[in-house]
């Protein structure tokens, strides 16, 4: 019996996706069929399938020697290469097999998946164009490659593209490919585009990913209600959505607003208690209003498995610093550094702390630190933005705190800096826009009428100033001689 036919049997076991039979057929026929491309393209195909990923190597570049002209062997080759991420040499091999067949789509798919793993896009670009894909995306009906179509004109800064070459309305695209391209564009950071593809989804195929992702679209945009209402649809799915719980919560603190954020937040921890980034959030949300006693609680509760976790030594150091103990505070932030050298939020916090007495230049070494490796942290920016305005520094100043607060009105300072800073630069008229966002909330603060008063009277409306003194001045007033009444410390839930 020739070498073909005894090999025939062990070709019909893999089919069957039975390697280890075949392999049981094949090594006995080493002697006979050394010199078979066949022998040794089927040991390596077996080995590859029983998880001997070099033994398949060997094998398959031993039929190419046998038949180097063999595109199909180049092709299993590269697949080979590919699966064990060594995307260069697969990169070699499957072009040599597209030279010897340059119109196999089946080649064209792996190089480009070569280079996609190379992360080469403006290679996979190329590919992509030789395939006619930006002529013709119908072309395109493997799920995958419209993903790294996608990807490669993303990476290329084409995504502009998108909506016209794979239009997410277009019938043909399932949910799962228009959940895929939403996911992958808000990973990008094109969140309207994200939302374009989502929002296609049938509301029938939407499970609470789909409003998940949806809801992060919008709270990265900004647009708080509809990604609030995209988190509830979320829960609604699925009850017990942590993150969906914890999103909504981090949306209310973004806007300053305490009190609602408690509630959500709380609940996220209920569901997941030793989660430190929602224990980290939840307490300082609860520093913020004043609770200490819960937010204590929630840490030491925390602490009892994660006592060396930086967020929670950064949580327990604002809790100390919101208790005038500032060697203690400082004490827990270095802690955090000890633990990780480059945690943003404990040098945030170490900074504010050092800006606090007065040491501005460590304190603005640390926040560039933060800035330089996250060029969008806001709490960074919002501290930069506080010394630059304490140092005088006003067009350095106005543009840290012009950004931060464009991007979060949770903090009233900010606010009330960035107007100072206006009118400090001659720009009345924008620091009494500023102001007036955070009227309501600062009736209460003699600093904020003060700066009201100031701002009034360089807009000529002296009566306006008046009238924003004398009311500091009763403010000023009542603290000294009004009832204090301690705050209960404990949030009740």
């Amino acid at each position: 019996m020739g070498c073909t036919e005894q090999l025939a049997p062990a070709m019909n076991v893999l089919r069957q996706n039975e390697p280890a039979q075949a392999l049981a057929i094949l090594e006995p026929l080493r002697d006979t069929c050394s010199q078979s491309s066949s022998f040794h393209e089927l040991l390596g195909l077996a080995n590859e399938l029983t998880g001997h990923p070099d033994t398949a190597e060997g094998e398959l570049t031993k039929a190419i020697s046998l038949e180097p002209n063999a595109p199909r062997l180049l092709t299993e080759l590269g697949v080979t290469y590919l699966r064990n991420r060594k995307a260069v040499e697969a990169a070699k091999v499957l072009n040599e097999a597209a030279r010897l067949d340059p119109s196999n789509p089946t080649i064209s798919k792996y190089r480009i998946a070569a280079y996609v793993q190379l992360d080469d896009w403006r290679r996979a670009v190329a590919l992509f164009r030789e395939m006619g894909a930006e002529s013709n995306p119908g072309i395109l009906k493997d799920p995958m490659l419209m993903l790294w179509f996608a990807r490669a004109l993303i990476e290329t800064n084409r995504a502009e593209l998108l909506e016209r070459l794979l239009p997410p309305h277009q019938h043909a695209m399932p949910p799962p490919v228009l959940f895929s391209l939403g996911t992958l564009l808000a990973q990008h950071r094109r969140y309207q585009q994200a939302i374009t593809y989502l929002e296609c989804i049938p509301e029938q195929s939407a499970d609470d990913a789909v409003y998940f992702n949806l809801g992060l679209a919008y709270s990265h945009l900004q647009k708080v209600g509809q990604a609030r209402q995209n988190y509830f649809k979320a829960i609604d799915r699925r009850p017990q959505h942590i993150e969906a719980y914890f999103h909504v919560g981090l949306d209310y603190a973004s806007a300053g607003n305490s009190r609602f954020a408690i509630p959500w937040l709380m609940q996220a921890h209920t569901f997941a208690p030793k989660r430190p980034d929602i224990t980290y959030a939840l307490a300082e949300q609860l520093i913020a209003l004043d609770y200490a006693d819960t937010a204590q609680k929630v840490l030491n509760d925390a602490e009892e498995t994660e006592a060396s976790n930086p967020f929670l030594l950064v949580a327990d150091g604002d809790l100390k610093q919101s208790q005038r103990q500032p060697a203690a505070a400082i004490a827990l932030y270095q802690r955090a550094l000890a633990s990780k050298s480059d945690f943003a939020p404990a040098l945030v916090a170490m900074a504010r702390a050092e800006a606090a007495q007065g040491n501005l230049q460590d304190a603005g070494t640390r926040l560039r630190q933060v800035t330089s490796v996250d060029p969008s942290n806001i709490p960074a920016l919002a501290q930069l933005g506080l010394i630059e305005s304490r140092q005088q520094h006003w067009d350095s100043a106005l543009q840290l705190l012009a950004r931060v607060w464009g991007e979060d009105r949770s903090n009233p300072e900010i606010a009330l800096a960035l107007a100072r800073v206006y009118r400090r630069l001659g720009r009345p008229a924008d620091a009494l826009t500023t102001l007036a966002a955070i009227k309501t909330a600062q009736q209460g603060s003699a600093a904020f009428h003060i700066e009201l008063a100031q701002t009034y009277r360089l807009l000529h409306r002296e009566s306006d100033a008046r009238m924003e003194r004398d009311t500091a001045s009763r403010l000023e007033t009542q603290v000294h001689s009004a009832l204090h009444f301690e705050s209960p410390k404990i949030y009740v839930y």
